[in-house]
């Protein structure tokens, strides 16, 4: 799986939210780091197909490997990236009103998990998450952090090739930070993790994983986690 952006760019009214963004997502964990408003949340938004670029593409293409036609690049429709996208935005609130179980249940099914492993999935989902007690309580009553623990569950509950995700450790505490960082690392060897994210701690220095850099819209570094002593000082003195 490839996600590949060409000369993107975005605008909201007079405002540039990023201009002539040019770099490509393959499997792994690619970190997205910059000040607010340097266009990280937009970026995203981009990836998920919620907005389209007002100028450049963006490519989702897979591999294919045809006994007549050989190898190529097969160009994914909206619909078929959608089905395999999962998404937390920044702000996440779930349907408020539904249970954490019945929601979790119904993101499960939404998701194309079997009718057969639904149930045990949701169970295994919540058990690991530490949410079994609350699994009956509306998510509009539950604190900050089970509400966060929820978003990362429906984003990630059927393991998705293309996993995108705003802010997701915001609210969790070190222990959960942990756990939620070991399935994304997991799951990183077969699928395309895009983290948005303030905490430049938790950015793990991996060869790997990569650094996405935006600053005032524009793209101001991409490449390997062997630069976060600097990407980390340009954050400080931008």
């Amino acid at each position: 799986m490839r996600i590949t952006l060409n000369n993107v760019e975005y605008s909201t009214g007079d405002t540039t939210n990023l201009k002539n963004i040019s770099c490509s997502f393959t499997k792994g964990i690619t970190y997205v780091v910059g000040k607010n408003g340097a266009g990280k949340s937009t970026l995203l938004k981009l990836l998920t197909t919620a907005i389209t670029p007002m100028n450049g593409e963006i490519n989702y293409t897979h591999l294919i490997r045809d006994e007549q036609m050989g190898t190529y690049r097969k160009k994914l429709t909206k619909d078929e990236i959608r089905k395999i996208i999962g998404f937390l935005p920044q702000h996440f609130t779930g349907h408020s009103d539904m249970s954490v179980e019945k929601y979790i249940t119904y993101m499960a099914y939404h998701k194309g998990i079997p009718r057969k492993l639904v149930k045990k999935s949701v169970e295994h989902w919540l058990k690991e998450s530490h949410l079994t007690h609350v699994k009956r309580r509306k998510i509009r009553h539950l604190s900050g952090g089970e509400r966060q623990k929820v978003g990362l569950i429906q984003a990630l509950i059927n393991l998705p090739r293309i996993c995108i995700l705003d802010e997701p450790f915001e609210s969790l505490d070190i222990e959960e930070r942990l756990h939620f960082g070991q399935v994304l690392q997991r799951l990183s060897y077969h699928s395309i993790i895009i983290i948005s994210t303030h905490l430049v701690d938790e950015i793990r220095q991996s060869c790997e994983d990569k650094i996405l850099y935006l600053n005032e819209g524009s793209l101001a570094y991409f490449g390997g986690t062997e630069s976060l002593d600097t990407v980390t000082q340009r954050l400080e003195e931008a």
